[in-house]
């Protein structure tokens, strides 16, 4: 059918390096993302698949733009999406970093912060939060919120560019100021100030995250096994709905049928597999 598209999921894309077998791992590996993540000479992981979950998405945007194609040309195509490929578009800002300035990114811990405040604080009973004053105006309502008149004052920091050169010694003053405060005394404040702010969460708190439970980013969902959890929903809406779950994920031989049936077996070559050995085993 000249008409079909259809997506094929690669770990290279042809070249090279097709030949090889790839895993996410790898591809970070090799695509410069280990690097970037972790310490100097401790190249990390990043702490989800991305390239695997982002080459569905490319596999997906291919397709669509393949649709839109075919509608002009009344041809499909094939499309492929590989994983090194998608890894190597992740490192594209770093890469342009160096072909426009001719300074190479450092790994991110050990990078030189483009803001003055933009840092990781240990506070009030050994809590943690992410706090960023990213501005000469939020370095203003930082400094007037938390009674730091003496720091607002101080010539070494009138600027950004001023905080980024004073951070050896500014940041252990901010530190130890930001200890009097708890983590929730410290978001409350930066939400009404409007400054920039994050708690550092676990993957397992983000079912009771009070957002996604009010705005239906989390949707119910049976596991295989009978019991019902939350599963998040695509990050995007669509005339201001989310798209909502298909399907729970399927139960071991659940869909045998209808697909046998679909691809031409009579009801009895069904149940003749459905009947051996091997199928009673399931």
């Amino acid at each position: 059918d000249g008409r079909l598209i259809y997506i094929s999921h690669k770990g290279f894309l042809p070249g090279p390096y097709a030949h090889r077998t790839a895993l996410d791992e790898v591809v970070q590996m090799m695509g410069g993302l280990a690097y970037m993540t972790g310490r100097p000479g401790d190249p990390l992981r990043a702490g989800s698949s991305v390239n695997d979950i982002m080459g569905g998405m490319f596999g997906a945007i291919g397709a669509m733009a393949a649709l839109a194609q075919r509608a002009v040309t009344g041809k499909g195509q094939e499309v492929q999406s590989g994983l090194f490929e998608n890894n190597v578009f992740l490192m594209a800002q770093h890469m342009m970093q160096f072909a426009v300035t001719g300074q190479a990114a450092a790994p991110m811990p050990s990078r030189i912060s483009a803001w003055g405040v933009y840092d990781v604080f240990t506070v009030k009973d050994d809590e943690q939060i992410f706090l960023a004053v990213v501005s000469d105006s939020q370095w203003a309502v930082f400094c007037e919120a938390f009674g730091l008149k003496d720091l607002l004052a101080d010539p070494r920091l009138v600027t950004n560019n001023d905080r980024v050169r004073a951070r050896d010694w500014m940041m252990p003053l901010l530190r130890n100021r930001m200890t009097q405060h708890t983590a929730s005394e410290l978001s409350s404040v930066f939400e009404q100030q409007g400054l920039p702010f994050a708690p550092i969460t676990k993957p397992e708190d983000l079912f009771d995250d009070p957002h996604l439970k009010a705005t239906g980013g989390l949707a119910p969902a049976t596991l295989p096994d009978g019991r019902v959890t939350h599963v998040p929903l695509l990050p995007i809406t669509l005339g201001g709905n989310r798209p909502s779950l298909r399907m729970n994920a399927p139960r071991l031989g659940e869909h045998s049928d209808p697909l046998l049936a679909e691809l031409g077996y009579t009801k009895d070559e069904i149940l003749a597999v459905g009947n051996t050995p091997a199928a009673k085993k399931i």
